[in-house]
């Protein structure tokens, strides 16, 4: 799924997307993660095998939400991160930090509904419930609630609805967010957007001021999922801002912007028009929440471990910082949450610039152990992955690579006689890494001093982390490795949710791509799949997995991550939704500051 919050070993420069993609803490950007249990003060972490995820669906779920025991309103909630996240614009977005921030601020037709045991389900939003399939499965229809409106008092339609998806084809003006829309929407391969082609749109019918029909090029069982995306959301015409959207987009949650420096700050205060009648899952407790980013992760970690002053009703959901580990893992673990993820980070290679051979050297030399120490990773942040999709997916249990272990330290001299064999001695690899972050910095000597050894020529290029995430997700910039995600997150838990969004390239490279991969086999491939019943995907998708690796090796598996978030004394009810590996910010509360 979207992108966020990866623990540090995510440092590799790239970012991580999740159910719609992440980063991490040691450069621009995040990913989800995840540990064991959640509960509303803490969690126990364990090192055990990841559970299966699942994310029932309730459709008939009402509003308002379940009061939490002993919740105040009021106060200020402070949120650092040493993130920066790069837009707000729900067209444009795709990050697991972004989303859980904005499902502050803005509502879809469905959404997910965190459980104080660690569990979620999908239940309706802005829609009654989560969509009525067509006997052929190619048109959903979606009804919206009753006296739904914008900040500013104005309706939220159905019009709104179908301008927002619409708007989420513009991906040449507003590039970023996902591209499942193009492949399953009528048309969707084929129309830009209302700015080139106007709203003339065969995936999207109005019907009413109230119903909204998506009409599908193929069967989507799992499209109610989707639909809990931000592209999903409503956007009116009349107010859309394009490029400027994202700065402060209307607000239909529980809370909307009030003052925003990119990069920097971000302060949501509540929203008067959201009605907690018509909403199953959010709360409005705390007046304000204040958002940190780009600053120090180990620093912030100290922070909320002293716990003094302001720093007592703060939270940091990018992991758990090594210097501070032990004490949460021991006197401080009540101030622990964590939770399964669903996100896997790699290391990407462009297939077109790095041949398959170079490729499997830089595997073979890869300092996973150096890295992660110099990032200060522990057990709370990640496993060793050996592939590309989270194995807390039902059904997926991938036969590992020989050469892709997901630890140790690499072997510079095998990689440098397999250089020499290619006839690729000294062969340059270039890639961004955040020169304003420490993390960063560190984790790129350990980086380069490792692939120096084994023979290559480095060319690593300091960038300011808030330009990260822009930079990486070009096609064409100058660069030949940890372009596009430095991993994913699954949008849900099925297959369909990982592969088909950063592997199929035959018909259209994105910033999503994972090494440009760009083969018509494996595309047909995971159509078959795709087209099996849910229960039988899961073995299927395991063998596609140790085939990519095996044969394309498009990226190098690093960790699979968990999810951790840790808060100070006067911050409660932080609770980690499996599926999104983010805390649910909607339902944390603060005592008096």
């Amino acid at each position: 799924m979207r992108l966020t919050q990866f623990a540090a070993v995510a440092a590799v420069g790239s970012l991580t997307l999740a159910a719609c993609g992440g980063g991490s803490p040691s450069d621009n950007n995040q990913s989800q993660t995840g540990g064991g249990d959640t509960t509303s003060g803490g969690g126990e972490t364990t090192s055990e095998a990841p559970k299966e995820a699942s994310a029932g669906m309730v459709p008939d779920a009402k509003g308002p939400a379940k009061e939490v025991e002993g919740a105040k309103k009021g106060g200020t909630l402070k949120i650092l991160s040493a993130a920066a996240p790069a837009t707000f614009d729900p067209s444009a977005q795709f990050y697991q930090d972004v989303n859980a921030i904005m499902n502050l601020t803005t509502r879809r037709l469905t959404q997910y509904r965190t459980n104080a045991d660690g569990t979620s389900e999908l239940v309706p939003d802005l829609a009654t419930d989560l969509g009525t399939e067509s006997k052929d499965g190619k048109t959903w229809t979606f009804t919206l609630k009753d006296d739904l409106k914008y900040e500013d008092g104005s309706p939220i339609t159905a019009e709104d609805v179908a301008y927002g998806i619409k708007r989420s084809f513009a991906q040449e003006e507003l590039p970023g967010g996902p591209t499942y829309q193009n492949e399953y929407f009528k048309d969707g391969d084929k129309y830009k957007g209302p700015f080139q082609d106007g709203e003339d749109f065969a995936g999207v019918t109005v019907k009413d001021e109230k119903t909204i029909e998506i009409h599908l090029k193929q069967k989507w069982p799992t499209f109610p999922y989707f639909a809990a995306f931000t592209q999903m959301s409503p956007i009116p015409k009349d107010k859309d801002t394009k490029e400027k959207y994202g700065d402060h987009p209307l607000a239909t949650g529980p809370y909307k912007f009030k003052e925003y420096q990119k990069g920097a700050r971000l302060v949501l205060e509540k929203n008067d028009q959201w009605t907690a009648d018509s909403d199953p899952a959010r709360h409005q407790y705390p007046d304000t929440i204040e958002f940190t980013f780009s600053g120090d992760y180990d620093a912030f970690g100290q922070q909320i471990a002293a716990s003094n002053g302001p720093d007592a009703t703060s939270l940091m959901y990018d992991g758990v910082p090594g210097g501070v580990a032990q004490q949460f893992q021991g006197e401080l673990k009540d101030r622990l949450a964590s939770n399964s993820s669903p996100c896997v980070s790699y290391v990407s290679m462009d297939t077109r610039k790095i041949p398959l051979e170079v490729r499997k050297a830089v595997a073979a030399a890869w300092p996973y152990d150096q890295i992660r120490k110099a990032a200060g990773e522990t057990e709370l942040d990640f496993d060793p992955a050996t592939s590309y999709m989270s194995t807390s997916v039902p059904g997926f249990k991938p036969e590992p690579s020989e050469n892709l272990p997901g630890q140790g330290q690499g072997d510079p001299e095998k990689a440098k006689q397999m250089l020499k064999d290619a006839g690729k001695e000294g062969f340059e690899l270039s890639y961004y890494y955040s020169v304003d972050n420490p993390v960063a910095q560190k984790t790129n000597t350990a980086r380069k001093q490792a692939l120096e050894k084994a023979g290559f020529t480095v060319k690593d290029q300091g960038v300011p982390r808030a330009e990260m995430r822009e930079l990486i997700a070009k096609t064409d910039a100058d660069t030949n490795m940890m372009m596009g995600p430095a991993g994913w997150c699954y949008d849900w838990p099925q297959g369909d949710a990982v592969y088909p969004a950063i592997f199929l390239g035959s018909s259209q490279l994105s910033g999503h791509s994972v090494g440009f991969l760009k083969e018509a086999g494996l595309d047909k491939e995971m159509n078959r799949i795709k087209a099996l019943p849910a229960e039988k995907q899961g073995a299927e998708w395991s063998k596609f997995d140790k085939k990519v690796r095996d044969e394309f090796l498009p990226a190098i598996p690093t960790d699979a991550s968990k999810a951790n978030a840790i808060f100070g004394t006067k911050v409660h009810n932080v609770n980690i939704d499996p599926n999104l590996g983010m805390p649910d910010l909607a339902g944390v509360w603060v005592d008096g500051e």
